[in-house]
């Protein structure tokens, strides 16, 4: 069943699934969450939907809450906000109480959906209901309130990851890093940057792309070139994407023969060529 799933046929799953009960065996929480992953990998939601609610208790097993999180991490992946929070609520009132990979799901999707004070609440929530949260919660909503200009919640809501003692994350810098690049504010980003190695985080290649891109937008070529240059120093390995940021800047700042040298040490170095490269 398992395989059937990995392999996008939920309908030769369900074959299986029918197979084991003419056998006489006895279906439990591994099988039929195997089902309901396979299902709403399918995006066929509604029915694991159906394979929750009434499947499982008709054949004496009672879902748990990684059924649940399945079903619901499903609803979202297919849009469907509203019967994923119905679902979310539904499970506390059937004796099944969300953990946290449930608060975070909602979270992450609430803030993707940009409904800010809606995931400030269910974090309230979580958090009064003894469920500690994780750094997937809180990246969630530093990325819904940077990316939405609101740079002081995102801060806020960083201060609060911290006073918790919840770790940050590489992710969770490179966040911040975006914003402040795209706001013209390279250098502070570059203190960001620092600070990670400083936590003993190592930055990773979108860390570096996303500084090279600031000082590239900002005209800070000499930064630029000497942080490309520790990345070889520190055996980064460079792709599509690092390369075409330093062609770029080059190219537009009409320095075309560095632009040039850089080109032929990509395809020297084998790197693959995409679309990254702007005319």
């Amino acid at each position: 069943m398992d395989c059937c799933c990995r392999a996008c046929r939920p309908d030769l799953a369900l074959a299986f699934f029918g197979r084991l009960f003419r056998t006489g065996l006895e279906a439990n929480q591994v099988i039929f969450c195997t089902l309901l992953k396979g299902l709403c990998h399918a995006k066929r939601t509604d029915e694991a939907l159906d394979v929750l609610l009434h499947r499982m208790p008709e054949l004496g097993c009672t879902p748990d809450v990684v059924a649940y999180n399945t079903v619901i991490h499903g609803f979202f992946r297919e849009g469907q906000v509203g019967k994923a929070c119905d679902l979310f609520h539904g499970m506390a009132q059937q004796g099944v109480m969300p953990d946290v990979v449930t608060y975070s799901s909602v979270i992450d999707a609430l803030c993707k959906a940009r409904a800010m004070d809606k995931a400030e609440y269910f974090l309230r929530q979580m958090i009064g209901n003894g469920v500690v949260p994780n750094n997937v919660a809180y990246n969630s909503l530093i990325h819904g309130y940077s990316s939405s200009g609101h740079w002081k919640e995102a801060v806020r809501v960083f201060k609060e990851m911290t006073s918790r003692r919840v770790t940050a994350d590489v992710h969770t810098y490179n966040m911040f890093m975006t914003f402040l690049c795209k706001h013209g504010r390279s250098k502070e980003a570059a203190g960001i940057f620092d600070t990670m190695a400083m936590k003993g985080l190592k930055p990773d290649n979108v860390s570096y792309a996303i500084l090279l891109h600031g000082y590239a937008t900002e005209g800070c070529l000499v930064d630029m070139i000497n942080l490309f240059n520790s990345m070889e120093r520190d055996c980064i390995l460079l792709d599509c994407c690092i390369f075409s940021i330093l062609i770029n800047a080059y190219a537009k700042s009409g320095k075309l023969d560095k632009a040039m040298l850089l080109f032929k040490e990509m395809q020297k170095q084998g790197v693959n060529l995409h679309s990254h490269i702007q005319p």
